[in-house]
């Protein structure tokens, strides 16, 4: 007699026939022994209630990582404010006994890193009645209605540390405004209008194009002029290198001459480099290091060129129609551009990876974040992106709160303060102004690569 276990017959429904009834789970069980039964089911509910715990353990340890992570943070930001409440009474108690009766003083106490997140904190948009308007990139609310020239505001820029924007006009003017308050802190006149501008690293000098060919860079805190230059004609685009010291403009060519673009030396204006293209050159933007610089214009090619001594050949994008506005990452190796064509592009040169994607509207300005990870988009129809620079997929977008169509654009990028610490500071606040000191707005400085967060406290004795 064979031991062996035959397989059962596997019965097939006919054609017209009814399927053979499937087995029910467990249905093995059945015509078992009551105690073989019984102890198979035991096994069962035992496995299922190994398996339950597991699954709310994995759920507490999740919680509890949670909890942790909370009661860290909420840690953090209680470590914060009982700093700035030291410092504030060291500073106060200092300033006070110097400056007298009357005085201003900053308080500033160093953040961790985990407590700020960098993200695009104001948008700037120029009209055609010489308006500028200053809007939260947060939620899209007006914040300054700046009426600031007779003629288009034609063109915007903002500083480095989120803290300036100037505007130029065909009026021939350009102002330096206060992002926070929208307070007029310094006004520049040409004799042609103005086509170009843009802060240095530092925000302390702007260097302006006109659509004559005139260049010049101000020194904004000493009030005089640090490099005065002629260009063939209109000059399309400026943009400082990362460290301040060079220059490049763009020029049209004047009566049919070859555009050009030149880097020079902003201590004396000398040319270092010309950069050889097919068009007129309106966009640039420099590597982090400034060993790359990043050309686009009407030219269907998209040049990044190497600046630095090594021998390194430059790169190129095919863009198709070119490319209106361009920003290079923290990393060097990650370039955007705005095409012409309604396309936004992303190329990673160290990984080769490229993404692509036609946007609903014409773009008129890009920014990266500070920590590379977002760009922030701009749009002439009055809407404002911000598209994760990983895989373009957009973070947030708004309506902007002004209808008109913008003639001039720029995205001030910036720092806020993760959710928990403005809700924490104003307790302090109220100490320190039961004193009779009176407080500004909270804000975020970078200082020696480290954040901090600042306050301006004044006083007035009676």
């Amino acid at each position: 007699m064979s031991n062996r276990l035959e397989a059962a017959p596997v019965t097939m429904a006919k054609d017209g026939e009814d399927a053979p009834p499937k087995r029910p789970l467990f249905g093995f069980l059945r015509g078992a022994s009551e105690k073989k039964k019984d102890i198979v089911e035991s096994d069962f509910a035992r496995l299922r209630s190994l398996q339950q715990a597991r699954r709310e353990e994995a759920t507490d340890a999740d919680r509890l990582a949670q909890i942790e992570a909370t009661a860290d943070r909420q840690g953090r930001i209680d470590h914060l404010v009982e700093r700035f409440r030291e410092r504030a009474l060291e500073v106060l108690e200092l300033e006070t006994k110097q400056q007298g009766d009357v005085g201003q003083c900053e308080i500033a106490v160093e953040i961790d890193e985990d407590l700020l997140f960098h993200t695009f904190t104001q948008v700037a948009m120029g009209d055609e009645q010489g308006h500028v308007h200053l809007i939260d990139a947060l939620n899209g609310s007006m914040q300054h209605d700046l009426p600031l020239h007779r003629n288009w505001c034609t063109v915007l820029s903002s500083s480095r540390d989120g803290a300036l924007v100037a505007s130029g006009s065909l009026d021939r003017t350009v102002k330096v405004v206060s992002i926070s308050n929208g307070e007029i802190l310094g006004d520049l006149e040409f004799d042609e209008p103005v086509s170009a501008l843009t802060f240095s690293p530092s925000g302390e000098q702007l260097a302006v194009g006109t659509t004559a060919g005139g260049l010049t860079v101000h020194d904004l805190l000493g009030g005089h002029v640090l490099l005065e230059s002629q260009q063939e004609k209109r000059v399309t685009a400026v943009q400082f290198s990362p460290d301040g010291t060079h220059l490049v403009v763009g020029a049209q060519g004047l009566k049919g001459t070859q555009p050009t673009a030149r880097l020079l030396r902003v201590k004396d204006g000398e040319v270092v480099r010309t950069l050889d293209h097919g068009s007129v050159l309106d966009a640039f933007s420099f590597s982090a290091d400034g060993s790359w610089l990043a050309c686009g214009g009407l030219d269907p090619v998209t040049l990044v060129v190497p600046l630095s001594n090594d021998e390194v050949e430059e790169r190129s994008v095919d863009v198709v129609t070119g490319s209106k506005v361009l920003a290079m990452s923290h990393v060097d190796d990650m370039l955007v551009s705005a095409g012409r064509d309604g396309w936004l592009r992303m190329v990673n040169f160290a990984s080769d990876e490229r993404f692509e994607e036609q946007v609903d509207g014409t773009m008129m300005h890009l920014n990266m974040a500070a920590d590379g990870l977002e760009v922030g988009i701009g749009y002439k129809e009055g809407h404002f992106e911000v598209r994760s620079t990983d895989d373009g997929s957009v973070v947030r977008r708004m309506d902007l709160a002004s209808e008109m169509a913008p003639i001039s654009m720029t995205l001030v990028r910036g720092q806020r303060l993760v959710e928990g610490v403005g809700e924490a500071l104003p307790q302090v606040f109220n100490e320190i102004k039961q004193g009779g000191f009176e407080l500004g707005e909270p804000c975020v400085k970078a200082h020696d690569d480290v954040w901090h967060l600042v306050v301006t406290s004044a006083w007035s004795w009676a």
